[in-house]
């Protein structure tokens, strides 16, 4: 196995940033101020479980596109493939805006509860009104498609503006019990915050409160479990800190995908190509030595045995080092040697 290195560019790349506040805090308001941005070409806008995105285009300075769609999970998914399609102008890179990834996560877990509902009524149950019990087969889905929607975030060409609600929540303590001490949570998939670049929140209207960012500029990084409060945030200047500028590179992302690790049948497949490539290696080397050494009656020997196993790439290995050495010294046809039992030693 080989592979490609090369040396880091030093740039940073384009950013996920997750905009949480509580109710009207701001969070679309900041979003769509930044596509205002003299280096942003277009703008797009995914409107999901809101109602204001035409409001929005009255925000100073804002330019963004909204992007229809019918509410379902598969158009929505479409909807941002379709923009990360969509060319930038030169000198320009576009804007990816969803808002509310709150809403998002909402409409996964009712697909969920919808099959759960389904499963039940084929089963003949009835089905309570808080819904079946979703089982752990659909939280999986609900997870793997939670987890292709951050994907698709990630490559897309541009920066990425995600927004959800922000609430003051009880704290739990390491058994799940309750405890006295209040803590600020995202609504939403719990990992969410981990899977973005840079976490704002929005604890009052308008107050910002940056408390993660994956950077190096030295004047933006926050201390070990601290926070940064902003006078006056605003989302194109913190672009223009982090250097996101047209010259970004595109993202070094790569998608994991299942290969098969852990299937036996993959595995032993594996093991037996390995075994493979060993034993053609050490044949190879072989075939060097009494290519070196002069000897035409071991190759021929190899000839006869590969034949008689159907090896077809060592038959070709051995008669090419046999051809070579016959016409090295002027002589005639290749002679097939005798039936042998094994590979020339």
């Amino acid at each position: 196995m080989d592979f490609q290195t090369r040396k880091p560019s030093g740039k940073a790349a384009f950013p996920l940033i997750l905009l949480a506040g509580v109710e009207g805090a701001g969070k679309t308001w900041a979003a769509v101020e930044a596509t205002g941005m003299e280096e942003v070409g277009r703008a797009f806008f995914i409107e999901v479980g809101e109602s204001q995105a035409d409001a929005y285009g009255a925000v100073p300075g804002a330019d963004f596109e909204i992007i229809e769609h019918d509410g379902t999970l598969g158009q929505i998914r479409g909807a941002i493939q379709w923009a990360a399609q969509q060319p930038a102008p030169d000198g320009k890179y576009n804007m990816l805006i969803i808002d509310s990834m709150t809403e998002i996560w909402g409409l996964l877990q009712d697909n969920a509860q919808d099959e759960a509902n389904r499963r039940a009524r084929n089963r003949g149950k009835n089905v309570p009104e808080e819904g079946a019990r979703i089982t752990m087969d659909l939280w999986n889905k609900i997870k793997e498609t939670w987890g292709g929607i951050l994907s698709q975030c990630r490559q897309f060409r541009g920066p990425v503006l995600l927004t959800a609600r922000l609430e003051l929540v009880t704290a739990m303590d390491d058994k799940g019990n309750p405890t006295r001490d209040k803590m600020w949570k995202v609504q939403a998939e719990k990992n969410l915050p981990f899977h973005t670049q840079v976490v704002l929140h929005a604890r009052r209207p308008r107050q910002w409160t940056m408390t993660k960012i994956a950077t190096t500029v030295p004047e933006l990084q926050l201390p070990v479990g601290g926070e940064m409060a902003f006078k006056d945030f605003a989302v194109a200047k913190l672009l223009t800190a982090m250097g996101v500028g047209p010259d970004t590179p595109a993202t070094s992302y790569v998608e994991t995908r299942v290969d098969g690790q852990f299937n036996d049948e993959v595995q032993q497949q594996r093991e037996e190509q390995e075994n493979r490539r060993q034993y053609v290696k050490q044949a190879a080397e072989k075939l060097m030595q009494l290519e070196q050494a002069g000897d035409f009656d071991k190759i021929r020997q190899g000839i006869a045995f590969y034949d008689q196993r159907g090896d077809k790439e060592l038959i070709q290995m051995a008669t090419a080092t046999l051809e070579r050495m016959t016409a090295a010294q002027g002589s005639g046809e290749v002679v097939q040697g005798e039936v042998v039992d094994g590979p020339p030693q």
